[in-house]
């Protein structure tokens, strides 16, 4: 349920106590931690939201978001995500709930074991963002 709850507050955009902190004041032991899991990682940009560290970065073409704790463990993250490569249970929920539909602003989030999807859906004038399991259950629909 946490994770539930934390993955809703990264849809809303609810995380408002962010301060960005500069590459010199970030611990070694967070930028080292972020350099052995995403080495490719560049273009950094440093948070210290809710007591964790946010790295904001690209990497070939995408963009990520992490959050480390203040031993370097990840704690989550999300990046940028093609639509075509989605779970096929999260392409059959879009298409069971919401026929005719298309994603777009597509977001891979990762929690602990958990993996989520994060998107917008568009039918003509219709909207909504959308948060999916990677098993295609629906956990957040709110109408745009």
């Amino acid at each position: 349920m946490r994770t539930i709850i934390l993955l809703i507050l990264l849809v809303t955009g609810s995380y408002l106590n962010a301060q960005e902190v500069q590459s010199k004041n970030v611990p070694s032991i967070i930028i080292n931690a972020l350099q052995v899991k995403f080495p490719k990682a560049t273009d950094v940009v440093w948070e210290l939201e809710n007591g964790l560290y946010k790295a904001e970065f690209e990497m070939g073409r995408q963009e990520y978001e992490v959050w480390l704790d203040h031993s370097g463990k990840l704690k989550r993250w999300k990046q940028d995500f093609d639509k075509e490569k989605l779970p096929n249970a999260v392409k059959l929920s879009i298409k069971k709930s919401f026929d005719g539909f298309i994603p777009s602003s597509v977001e891979r989030l990762q929690e602990g074991r958990g993996v989520f999807y994060k998107m917008r859906l568009t039918k003509s004038k219709e909207k909504h963002k959308v948060l999916f399991t990677e098993h295609g259950k629906l956990l957040s629909d709110q109408v745009l």
